[in-house]
């Protein structure tokens, strides 16, 4: 009996586990409608959705769920957002980005999480295992970067099935990437959704549009959020919508590890794998200076945000202490007043005492 309980919550924990796991993991062949309340449609995610999860589409309109009805989301807009790519952040992301590794002149690190992604029109299938068409993709966004002077390392480890576990085995070689001081980590996927999603003509070529995620669940939300939409930002002003949108989903896709990592979805299974290079190549071209700034004034004003706040909290720091310690500003002050006065009245005894014995001498 003892042995049946223990399968039974055993089973119950993977099913458990399975499903929370989704929340940061893609779907395979399904994906959720999001539409307002006027049952308008707003985009189409081929991610599990939850209540709270958020969509910023192209024309900078940010919606929440509110609402799960089988695989249709109801949403709400919630503001109309105005993007900076030369990335106005808030304090959270300074006071974030001051304790988070970054170098602005390491390589752009790329990687993919799910490795058997395809693209079915051009391999005829959405799954190849091993290294799907997804790495190829990789291939042209690194090529396209190198040839704007910007240097690269991808990474093109293999992480297996495409289950609720490839973003663990994924985070060993992030891990192993930061040793390297990365500028910024792009995880590098394509989606799963109806190919009108994401289709596109730019200069009478067909092109795939791209999608970037933040996970909410992480402690570097502002910063890399702040990153997506810079990237975001200065490719609208290139190349108005080919940005599909920025999802934030339920989870982290390892984004903890970092100020500037991002994901990206680059097409989707329907697409042609030409169109999604062309895309991709088109992306990097217009967002390089988002991912990689070796400019000394971008270095400088970074370093002097830094100094700026550690200076901030050491002054802080000391005034809570006196605080503490003097019961008050307003007794700091007193005592201070008292201070100057002991000192003065010392100085006046001193001159009495030297006058007296000025008397006394012969």
């Amino acid at each position: 009996m003892k042995k049946i309980i223990l399968l039974v919550v055993i089973i119950f924990m993977i099913i458990l586990f399975t499903n929370s796991a989704w929340a940061n993991d893609g779907l395979i062949g399904k994906y959720y409608i999001i539409k307002n309340y006027q049952n308008h449609l707003i985009t189409m995610i081929g991610h599990s959705l939850v209540v709270g999860d958020r969509y910023l589409d192209a024309a900078n309109h940010l919606y929440q769920v509110e609402r799960l009805r089988g695989r249709v989301a109801y949403a709400k807009l919630i503001q109309t957002q105005q993007l900076n790519s030369t990335g106005t952040e808030s304090l959270k992301t300074w006071i974030g980005g001051l304790f988070a590794q970054a170098n602005t002149n390491g390589p752009i690190g790329i990687y993919h999480t799910h490795s058997d992604e395809s693209y079915a029109p051009s391999e005829g299938t959405s799954s190849k295992q091993g290294r799907g068409g997804i790495y190829q993709v990789g291939n042209t966004l690194t090529k396209a970067l190198e040839k704007q002077g910007v240097p690269v390392v991808h990474d093109q480890t293999i992480h297996g099935e495409h289950d609720a576990m490839a973003y663990d085995r994924s985070r060993r070689t992030a891990v192993n990437m930061l040793k390297k001081r990365p500028s910024a980590l792009i995880d590098v996927h394509r989606d799963a959704v109806p190919a009108e999603l994401y289709s596109e003509t730019v200069d009478n070529q067909q092109v795939s549009k791209i999608q970037l995620v933040v996970g909410r669940q992480n402690p570097n939300f502002e910063a890399n959020n702040a990153f997506a939409k810079q990237l975001k930002a200065a490719v609208d002003k290139k190349y108005p919508g080919l940005i599909k949108g920025i999802f934030y989903g339920k989870g982290k896709y390892n984004q903890d590890l970092g100020p500037k990592v991002v994901l990206i979805e680059v097409g989707t299974n329907t697409i042609s794998k030409g169109a999604a290079e062309r895309g991709v190549a088109l992306f990097a071209a217009a967002a390089k200076d988002q991912l990689y700034n070796k400019a000394n004034g971008v270095v400088n004003r970074a370093s002097l945000r830094s100094v700026f706040w550690i200076l901030a909290a050491l002054v802080i720091g000391i005034a809570f202490f006196l605080f503490i310690n003097h019961k008050g500003l307003g007794e700091i002050g007193k005592e201070f007043t008292g201070a100057v006065g002991e000192t003065e009245v010392s100085k006046q005894e001193n001159q009495e005492q030297q006058g007296d014995r000025g008397v006394e001498e012969p």
